[in-house]
């Protein structure tokens, strides 16, 4: 499924715009962000190992575009960390509160802290306020498959409560559609 995406992506990417400097920059940037969801979807984990020096070539990307300058690539970046970091301590609040409820801990939590830097990562790369829809378009996909697998899986009588699903795909989705959207005047397009 990896590859085929791999695949088929560039050449969708393309139709959409085939000069170069919209190509090659989307290009980077889906396969970038294919590598993160491939290691959540199979380890749960975000490596800052991978993010750390996606966020330094994305802000250094998004302070020289004219179009946005650097305060809102780095204005991005923080309303992106912050927003998903306020997720995250409500979501380790929810833990323990189960857990002083049930009596019995959960181990996993809705967000880890590489979704976190990953929020901020995005918001580099889209600036503000992009950040901002990509957070409520990655949000809303999300909660629609959520609410799609719980479905599926109390049908097929396998439901457990709390069960995780790794959260970089919903993000990396709303990211990436405000970033070609930004690039190709269709969020300009809709707003007027």
């Amino acid at each position: 499924m990896v590859e085929a995406m791999a695949i088929i992506w560039p050449l969708v990417l393309y139709s959409i715009d085939p000069s170069p400097l919209f190509f090659w920059p989307a290009f980077l940037l889906s396969m970038y962000f294919l590598l993160i969801m491939v290691i959540d979807y199979e380890h749960r984990l975000i490596l800052f190992v991978v993010t750390i020096p996606g966020a330094i070539v994305l802000a250094v990307i998004g302070m020289l575009d004219p179009s946005r300058g650097p305060a809102k690539t780095l204005l991005g970046g923080l309303v992106g960390f912050l927003a998903v970091f306020g997720l995250y301590l409500l979501g380790g609040l929810f833990a323990r509160l189960v857990w002083r409820l049930r009596n019995q801990p959960i181990e996993e939590v809705a967000f880890g802290f590489g979704d976190v830097v990953l929020a901020g990562v995005i918001g580099l790369a889209v600036g503000y306020p992009g950040i901002i829809l990509a957070l409520v378009l990655g949000v809303l996909a999300g909660g629609i498959f959520s609410l799609g697998y719980l479905i599926f899986m109390v049908l097929r009588s396998r439901y457990e409560a709390f069960m995780p699903i790794p959260y970089s795909p919903f993000l990396i989705l709303g990211g990436m559609f405000v970033y070609i959207g930004a690039r190709t005047g269709f969020l300009q397009s809709l707003a007027s």
